[in-house]
């Protein structure tokens, strides 16, 4: 079987780091991760705006289409009971044709 260590020791080298450079890459980072957050929050204020009315506009239009069906925007799964057509009945005649019976 093939072993693969990772963490070989033998080919790391150790280098101290000086003292100002660790500061300064903490700065660095700190710098960035500032920005990045900067950067979030003017996004979130220019977005979250749209995102309210949009959605606000969307309940709008909803409502006002539930409305044009029919239905209640207030209880839409309520139980409605079928409503009787007016004036729309049809009167016909009907005959069982027999099988073997001729048209």
């Amino acid at each position: 079987m093939i072993r693969i260590d990772l963490n070989n020791a033998a080919s790391a080298r150790l280098v101290r780091l000086p003292r100002w450079a660790s500061w300064l890459v903490m700065a660095g980072a700190f710098v960035v991760g500032v920005l990045i957050f900067l950067v979030a929050a003017s996004l979130a204020l220019i977005l979250v705006p749209l995102v309210i009315a949009g959605g606000a506009f969307a309940a709008w239009q909803m409502r006002r289409r539930m409305r044009a069906a029919g239905i209640d925007p207030q209880n839409p799964f309520e139980r409605r009971r079928p409503e009787t057509a007016r004036g729309e009945i049809v009167d016909a005649e009907y005959r069982v044709i027999e099988p073997g019976e001729r048209r």
